[in-house]
């Protein structure tokens, strides 16, 4: 299937939950009729479908095809998306065969998207009626068109998108870095000591880390401590000052500076906005 053809092909969503903080999985191995994605906002867990076996962190997406076992074991703390999946053509037909789409794991790498996709499923996870319903589809469909555009961008003439790369052949050494930068990210985190860590000198990590990614590592590390000042602002009653301390900012004005840089809005405004 050419790319054109996957681009136009929808995920219809069936369920959706939202699990925060959950320590280990009820079920360490199931399966599913329909589609399964997992879509991670904070921790790490490991999986194992069919050949496919890694850990999956924020910025990653964890798609399971009907019927097939999906084994996973959580790492550290996870906050995630739950959904199942039915895939259609455009007028919404369900489709037979969806050989087209990826299993195991797909990385993003348009983080700030991301984050604002997991804003929104959260705001409509428990409302009811067409209305909520047709919002949390809207984010489902961007989703898999972050999919899309960057596998397009990353290969326009690929008869698949998935021959691009875009399920996760990355560097190694690199995939370690970036779970080393969830782990610290919370904490005064200092590249030259990570690169140390590593055996390179800080030019080479940031270069290796951006051919990599796609992001310089600093980019990368504001993105993960933007994305929890996103959930302690949605969820918690702390006050900004608090806040900086639990994600890694000197103090209140430079989040604030930051996230209005990134985010377009500032923090009180973005707790306003999405908060139910």
């Amino acid at each position: 299937m050419q790319l054109q053809d996957a681009d136009q092909t929808q995920p219809k969503l069936l369920s959706h939950m939202y699990w925060r903080e959950k320590t280990a999985f009820q079920l360490q191995e199931d399966s599913n009729e329909f589609w399964v994605l997992f879509a991670v906002e904070n921790g790490s867990f490991s999986y194992q479908i069919q050949d496919h076996e890694g850990t999956a962190a924020f910025g990653d997406l964890v798609l399971c095809p009907p019927g097939v076992t999906f084994r996973r074991e959580v790492i550290q703390p996870l906050s995630f998306h739950v959904m199942l999946l039915q895939w259609c053509d455009p007028s919404g037909h369900p489709l037979a065969m969806e050989t087209h789409i990826p299993s195991g794991k797909i990385s993003i790498q348009d983080l700030n998207r991301l984050s604002s996709n997991y804003a929104y499923l959260k705001k409509w996870f428990q409302h009811e009626g067409n209305v909520a319903s047709s919002l949390r589809q809207h984010v489902v469909t961007d989703l898999w068109m972050l999919v899309v555009e960057e596998a397009y961008s990353a290969s326009p003439e690929a008869l698949s998108p998935w021959t691009a790369g875009i399920t996760n052949n990355k560097d190694a050494l690199i995939s370690g870095a970036t779970q080393r930068l969830h782990e610290l990210a919370s904490s005064t985190c200092i590249m030259k000591d990570i690169a140390m860590e590593l055996g390179l000198t800080q030019v080479q990590f940031t270069r290796r880390f951006k051919k990599s990614t796609g992001m310089l590592p600093i980019d990368y590390l504001t993105t993960l401590r933007l994305q929890k000042v996103q959930q302690l602002l949605l969820d918690s009653e702390m006050t900004l000052q608090q806040i900086a301390g639990q994600c890694g900012f000197e103090n209140e004005f430079y989040l604030s500076r930051v996230f209005k840089k990134r985010m377009h809005v500032t923090p009180s405004s973005y707790r306003k906005l999405h908060r139910l």
